[in-house]
């Protein structure tokens, strides 16, 4: 009877000992899952971004940042949760399907005061599953497209920042910077959505608003070449605004949105204005621009009006995107745009400090020097008096100054040398000089192979130049040869156009994406340019300054062409047109050989 005791309690001891653990862990397993996690600060508004694509994707990173920037700010205490649906990288509904069972297993809706998605494929996710994971949550959206209103707005506890369509107040903004402008043309492509949708709210909602007021045009889906073609025929005050952030190459794929960009600014003399972010440094003059960053922080402003409010008040009616204002500085410098003119709260790429600043350094290090400098010469002079006894001791610490001195001079000049080879601008006529002109001839023949895109050189003399310096002089010899850079200058004004004061009366053009035949043209346009100029020379046969010109041309080929074999070309066809009497060009194709392995 005794042992019967003992097996029973032994056995309720085990029993109650095995319940105590399995309520142990149950405990530990409910608070795992708790809304009320430790590591939430008290108080905190708990906010989930379901981001649509994965971290280190720039556009959505910049969401990222705008939200918790704008949050951290607020001073109201945020705990930001993030889901990456990466759908980049993974697609599908059983993907979707799997992170939407995982949230609810983690049971998000009671651990959620609200919900913000950004881009289509996560506010697709969050419109699915709303009514499972976060019923009662508000949901704000941000950085969508081609989305449609009644959509967002169908469950009645949706609002955020809508679609960006404002495409008509970069125009206003460019016309008002040129008032002049008499043609505005659009380029764009419909291969995506978004594209289309682009190009159909401008064709439907801003060339309305400019009938009878300047004349537009658009072009979809145009190669580069046939853009350069239809560029070509409008007139000189034309504005380009670019709606898409690549356009196609002949091969059918895309060109990066900085090729785009450069190469759209390269075949236009145009102002070249664009929407997009990634075009700015590349080109472009600057506009309207969406960021990810302003998406974010829109998106974030709006959460902190609903969260204060409470989450059972009325959503606030959806905002406008925010849009900010690029410009390119060289660009607006190159258009002779005054960028006073921009309205306040532009932001500026490639600005240029004062020179003061710049040199800031090198001016304090050369003041350093002058007065060490002063220094030890006041140092000798003392000596020289107090110390008149030691004579040959003197003699000797001035020697060693001297010495110094010298030293110091040569470091002085050997840094001024360096100064003027860095230097790529010739001070005289304000091109680019021979060595600069020289690495830019370098540059486009290898971008011309790469690219298999024509290319032509022209070298140019002023004809009976050093008769002409005899008898005007030198200061009118020199105003000359500004006179003629400014020729120059006015006429090769394409952003890809290389212009370079040689030596004495010899300058050089270098004309990149242009046959032998549209630089013939170049060539008379000078000619005429330099006559109408009109500067007196009674030993010329026209009584006025003219030209000889040599011109090259490489034909569209891979092959590689030394520079010197295309500089050489061009000088003989100089020298040949001079011969004739002058006032005149002479050409001649490029034979391509392949570079050397030395080249």
């Amino acid at each position: 009877m005794t042992n019967k005791i003992k097996r029973a309690i032994a056995y309720h001891t085990s029993v109650y000992t095995l319940i105590l653990i399995v309520s142990v862990l149950i405990t530990l397993f409910i608070a795992s899952i708790s809304p009320s996690n430790a590591s939430v600060e008290a108080g905190a508004k708990r906010v989930l971004y379901i981001n649509a694509f994965h971290r280190g994707y720039g556009w959505s990173d910049e969401i990222e940042s705008g939200l918790r920037d704008t949050f951290d700010a607020s001073g109201t205490k945020i705990d930001l949760s993030v889901v990456y649906l990466d759908t980049l990288r993974y697609q599908g509904a059983s993907v979707s399907e799997k992170v939407a069972g995982l949230l609810a297993a983690k049971n998000i809706s009671a651990s959620t005061d609200l919900v913000i998605a950004s881009d289509n494929a996560a506010v697709d996710f969050a419109l699915q599953h709303q009514s499972v994971l976060f019923p009662n949550q508000p949901l704000l959206y941000t950085a969508v497209k081609d989305y449609s209103p009644g959509k967002l707005q169908a469950t009645g506890n949706t609002t955020g920042i809508s679609e960006y369509i404002d495409y008509k107040d970069a125009v206003d903004l460019a016309l008002l910077l040129h008032p002049q402008a008499s043609s505005v043309v659009f380029v764009g492509t419909n291969t995506e959505g978004h594209n289309q949708r682009v190009v159909d709210i401008v064709r439907n909602q801003v060339l309305p608003a400019y009938v009878g007021v300047i004349d537009t045009e658009i072009f979809v889906n145009l190669s580069i070449d046939t853009l350069d073609d239809e560029l070509s025929q409008f007139p000189a005050n034309t504005l380009v605004f670019l709606l898409s952030n690549t356009l196609p190459k002949a091969d059918g794929t895309q060109y990066s949105p900085a090729e785009t960009a450069r190469l759209l600014s390269s075949i236009t003399p145009f102002p070249l204005y664009t929407y997009w972010h990634s075009h700015i440094g590349h080109g472009a003059v600057g506009g309207q621009i969406v960021t990810g960053y302003s998406q974010g922080k829109a998106a974030a402003q709006l959460a902190l009006e609903v969260l204060d409010k409470g989450i059972n008040a009325s959503l606030p009616d959806a905002q406008s995107a925010p849009s900010s204002l690029f410009f390119d500085l060289e660009a607006l410098d190159k258009h002779n745009i005054d960028r006073n003119a921009l309205p306040e709260g532009t932001r500026f790429i490639n600005y240029r400090p004062p020179i003061w600043q710049e040199y800031k350094i090198e001016a304090l290090t050369t003041l350093v020097i002058i007065f060490g400098l002063a220094s030890l010469v006041l140092a000798f002079v003392l000596l020289t008096k107090r110390q008149s006894d030691t004579i040959h001791q003197i003699s000797d610490e001035k020697e060693e100054l001297t010495h110094a001195l010298d030293l110091n001079q040569e470091a002085l000049e050997d840094a001024t040398h360096q100064l003027e080879e860095m230097n790529p601008i010739d001070d005289l006529t304000g091109l680019i000089n021979l060595r600069y002109f020289n690495d830019m001839l370098d540059k486009e023949l290898r971008r011309a192979s790469r690219y298999k895109t024509p290319l032509s050189l022209l070298l140019l003399s002023i004809d009976h130049f050093e008769e002409y310096k005899a008898a005007q002089g030198n200061e009118k010899a020199n105003k000359a040869l500004t006179d003629v850079s400014q020729v120059l200058s006015s006429t090769c004004q394409r952003s890809s156009d290389v212009v370079a004061h040689l030596v004495d009366e010899k300058f050089a053009v270098i004309l990149p994406h242009t046959t032998q035949e549209n630089a013939q043209i170049v060539c008379q346009k000078l000619h005429d340019a330099l006559k109408v100029q009109n500067v007196p020379f009674m030993l010329s046969r026209t009584g006025s300054l003219t030209f000889s010109i040599g011109l090259s041309s490489l034909d569209a080929s891979d092959e590689r062409i030394n520079p010197q074999h295309m500089f050489n070309t061009s000088e003989m066809m100089r020298i040949e047109a001079e011969r004739k009497g002058g006032n005149s060009t002479r050409f001649d194709v490029i034979a391509t050989q392949p570079l050397s392995s030395q080249g």
